[in-house]
């Protein structure tokens, strides 16, 4: 097959979008040599080394920054010309082109919750429905996505096709690192001992507040809670509610992490904990159960259809409960390793093979209709 891919995201975007992109790409080109591969990057990224060459990898760069402009105008042309089987984008599909038009939308959560997407994000998402239209397939993240997806009328049920992610190898559990790595991000950091865990973006939907809230109630005041990620726009005034709570030099604030770093953080963390108001999948829980560590969970979207048995779940409205089902964690050994092994047993399902193979299905699906 001649297989386009809008691969706009592989130097910029948000964290969880690069590694989609990366991980798809990498694993489409490396083990799957068969097809001729079409990558359409940014113009202003031409500067920039792409890892995966191969005879079969051909790299366009378009003019333009705006992904919307970008895959509407210019993809669908070069496209075109180019004479691709079917063409893979990223939440915005070309309106027209002899060509299968597969895209792929992580979640439609802004439909549902408009109140944590900021007036210009719900102006961008408006094209998404009318644009998605004009494709024949939709990929999203999850069984629960492709139902809110159905439920809210974006796309009919039997136009989505749940394509799951995978989870990188270099997440492992403390005992399968470089101990002299682990030493170098403990001290780098300056990570306590035993800690809690939080990795993503800080904002309202994440429901940071509720987690400090949690964590204020624990027993155990010994524990730190170390919060790795951006502050994003919709957001409470972090460091001052940490002092109104009285948590003070307990609660550690990281910053966006880089990629290097994040399998070793994971892993010397005690509990993980990842109590959002919504989700499409939630890759940051499967990262930390690939890393030998527990998991305190929202049980809400897609959460338990990513954690299954190695989840603690928690109602993410109830800082109280949360508290103690941390509690019981950290006060249990034999319950914290058998979330641990369950955990482990739970992301060895999730590959990233997997979901290549899932998405080249769709491919092969269209072009035999």
């Amino acid at each position: 097959m001649r297989i386009g891919i809008d691969g706009r995201w592989f130097f910029r975007g948000n964290p969880s979008g690069r590694v989609v992109v990366r991980k798809l790409l990498e694993e489409m080109i490396l083990h799957h040599p068969e097809h001729d591969y079409f990558v359409f990057l940014s113009r202003r990224d031409g500067d920039q080394t792409f890892p995966f060459p191969g005879r079969a990898v051909n790299l366009l760069y378009l003019p333009g920054a705006n992904g919307l402009l970008s895959n509407c105008l210019f993809l669908p042309w070069r496209a075109r010309k180019l004479k691709l089987d079917a063409c893979l984008s990223f939440y915005f599909s070309p309106p027209a082109g002899h060509f299968k038009k597969i895209v792929w939308i992580n979640d439609v959560i802004f439909l549902e919750f408009p109140e944590y997407f900021t007036w210009r994000e719900r102006l961008y998402f408006c094209p998404l429905r009318l644009l998605s239209r004009r494709a024949d397939r939709i990929c999203t993240l999850s069984r629960s996505e492709k139902e809110r997806m159905a439920r809210l009328g974006f796309a009919p049920a039997e136009k989505i096709v749940p394509v799951a992610l995978g989870v990188d190898e270099a997440y492992a559990p403390a005992a399968q690192h470089d101990p002299r790595k682990l030493l170098e991000v403990k001290a780098h950091y300056g990570l306590p001992d035993r800690f809690l865990l939080y990795v993503g973006r800080l904002n309202e939907r994440k429901n940071i507040l509720h987690l400090l809230e949690a964590f204020r109630a624990l027993k155990n005041n010994d524990m730190r809670l170390v919060l790795a990620g951006d502050v994003d726009w919709k957001m409470f005034d972090l460091n001052g509610k940490i002092g109104e709570l009285g948590l003070g030099e307990r609660v550690l604030l990281l910053g966006r992490i880089p990629d290097a770093d994040l399998p070793g953080l994971y892993a010397l963390a005690a509990v993980f904990c990842y109590l959002s108001f919504a989700e499409g999948f939630g890759l940051p829980p499967l990262e930390a159960m690939a890393s030998g560590v527990p998991v305190v969970i929202s049980a809400c979207d897609s959460l338990p259809e990513v954690c299954g048995p190695a989840g603690t779940y928690v109602d993410p409205d109830q800082p109280a409960g949360i508290a103690r089902a941390i509690d019981t964690l950290m006060s249990d050994p034999h319950l914290r390793e058998e979330k641990r092994a369950l955990g482990l047993e739970r992301a060895r399902s999730f590959t990233w093979k997997q979901s290549v193979e899932t998405l080249l299905g769709v491919f092969h699906d269209m072009l035999s209709q």
